[in-house]
């Protein structure tokens, strides 16, 4: 997470994509190429190929999944206690 936080936050808003809200995360394909192979490239994205291997981007993979059922249960039970 070390290269992540660099550009990526969760505690300050950041000018980059908050992960936790990306679509990306539903497909092992599609993350593995943005993060590994340089996808986006051409937007600023970094390839991580010579830094992480398969099973880390996959362990950030499933961190970001489980962050975002977190930010999504929380937003879920403060709208619902909200409406009450």
């Amino acid at each position: 997470m070390e290269y992540c936080a660099r550009c990526h936050s969760f505690a300050i808003p950041a000018i980059t994509p908050d992960l936790t809200r990306s679509p990306v995360l539903g497909s092992v394909e599609a993350f593995n190429g943005i993060v590994l192979q340089g996808v986006l490239a051409s937007a600023g994205m970094a390839k991580f190929n010579d830094l992480l291997s398969e099973g880390d981007v996959l362990a950030i993979q499933g961190y970001l999944t489980d962050e975002a059922w977190k930010a999504y249960e929380t937003e879920r039970l403060d709208g619902h206690s909200a409406r009450q």
